[in-house]
């Protein structure tokens, strides 16, 4: 890309002789179109270019940014970060530039969605749910990285995404649905229509129920909060170096039913093969049958750890928060969904959790609510909608060894609260699940 190649060109003859220097740009397209009251009523779509400068001299470290609208002047560049490295303060966690062994091209030129695409999206999910009032977004992505070294690195990466995000409403329930993938001619609006509406139906005239624990059936996006909980702030290797982790490698602390792996280089995985620093990322097991394999590491955490790269280092988060896995999935197992229901005594269905927050690092014991679909089940079957819930549960604890009674047959890209195409992730049947109280405690 000429862009790119002009601003290489005028910040490389700019680098002082001696000064460590990695550059980044991440070329950005989005479009989004919102629907409300059944009825489109917002398309927009944007276009950015951001950089990112980082100069390394005499053990200290500078980085800044700006976005290319606003790079008037490249030198002028150069020298406010040269300027600011001076009066930083010494880096001793420095971990140094990858070299040209590590360079990748994956630069391909992706079409974007039209807005009538999408507009056919919105239509399938709506016409699901008719005599419902609708709401949500279809969105598309296109992102094109490049990322140079003065170690000789040289890298480019193309990636694409597309997501459905909805909800249907009645007077006195909601039901939801998400669905996500690289192309949005893959995306199954009318799928996510359909399990959105029928939650809905179904949810009308909730009651609420005693709080205690639950033997519960979690759907993909309430998987998905757990599991992206114990990513960013479990096996985060940032988070080990500052003992606020509950990861411990080579310990048996899940349920030998959870296996958990990073795959960049699937084809169907979202987002770039390579990492923040322009390294190619590698397909990674977290958990084996059970067992911790491994930490998310950064040049850094690597480092400071003595230990390999995982090339986790995430563009836009800062190489000081921590290595970050945005490619999880959790292998499917092979029990439907129907049959999770038939098993069960006396349990919740929970379609997704909201407003989750993180109580205890250390035991991952994390607070927040269910919404958009929940169902007390007695002998085998769905008997009435329930209200909200307050639960307040170690995550670690709900996935420990004998509390996995079964893993959904049947995975999908779900949201999360870290954002969209992280994980990938089937239903799952847990044993117990602790719930606090109502909305108000």
């Amino acid at each position: 890309m000429k862009i790119w190649e002009d601003l290489l060109h005028d910040i490389e003859k700019n680098i002082p002789s001696g000064t460590e220097c990695e550059l980044k740009m991440m070329h950005s397209k989005s479009a989004l179109t919102r629907f409300a009251n059944s009825q489109i009523h917002q398309n927009v779509d944007e276009e950015s270019a951001d950089v990112f400068l980082t100069l390394h001299n005499e053990s200290k470290t500078i980085t800044i940014s700006t976005n290319l609208t606003a790079l008037k002047n490249p030198k002028d560049f150069v020298s406010r970060a040269m300027n600011s490295l001076k009066n930083s303060p010494i880096d001793k966690g420095w971990a140094g530039l990858p070299d040209s062994s590590e360079s990748f091209n994956g630069l391909s030129k992706i079409d974007e969605s039209t807005p009538d695409e999408r507009a056919n999206k919105v239509k399938d999910f709506v016409s699901e749910g008719k005599k419902m009032n609708a709401a949500g977004y279809c969105s598309s992505y296109i992102n094109n990285y490049f990322v140079w070294n003065t170690n000789g690195l040289n890298s480019y990466d193309s990636s694409s995404s597309a997501f459905i995000d909805g909800i249907f409403r009645t007077e006195s329930s909601a039901g939801s649905s998400h669905r996500g993938g690289i192309l949005l001619s893959g995306i199954e609006a009318q799928q996510a229509g359909s399990d959105a509406a029928k939650l809905a139906i179904d949810g009308e005239n909730p009651e609420d129920i005693e709080p205690g624990k639950y033997e519960v059936i979690l759907g993909h996006e309430a998987v998905s909060t757990i599991l992206v909980f114990l990513g960013v702030y479990g096996f985060n290797a940032k988070s080990k170096i500052d003992g606020m982790s509950p990861i411990n490698i080579d310990e048996k602390q899940f349920d030998n039913q959870i296996n958990l792996v990073d795959t960049p280089e699937d084809d169907d995985s979202i987002g770039f093969k390579i990492d923040a620093s322009g390294s190619k990322k590698k397909n990674l097991e977290i958990v084996k049958d059970g067992v911790s394999k491994t930490y998310f590491h950064t040049r850094r955490t690597a480092k400071e750890l003595n230990t390999q790269n995982t090339f986790h280092e995430l563009f836009g988060w800062g190489e000081n928060f921590g290595g970050i896995g945005t490619n999880m999935k959790l292998l499917e197992g092979n029990v439907p969904q129907e049959e999770m229901i038939k098993s069960v005594k006396r349990g919740i269905y929970i379609n997704e959790f909201w407003y989750c927050r993180v109580l205890d690092p250390i035991t991952q014991v994390v607070t927040g609510l269910n919404r958009n679909g929940s169902f007390l089940i007695e002998n085998g079957k769905i008997i009435k909608p329930v209200g909200r819930l307050r639960f307040t549960q170690s995550f670690m604890a709900s996935l420990a060894p004998g509390n996995i009674l079964s893993v959904g047959d049947k995975s999908r890209y779900a949201d999360s609260e870290f954002g969209e195409g992280m994980l990938k992730v089937p239903a799952l049947h847990l044993k117990e699940f602790n719930f606090t109280g109502g909305v108000s405690g």
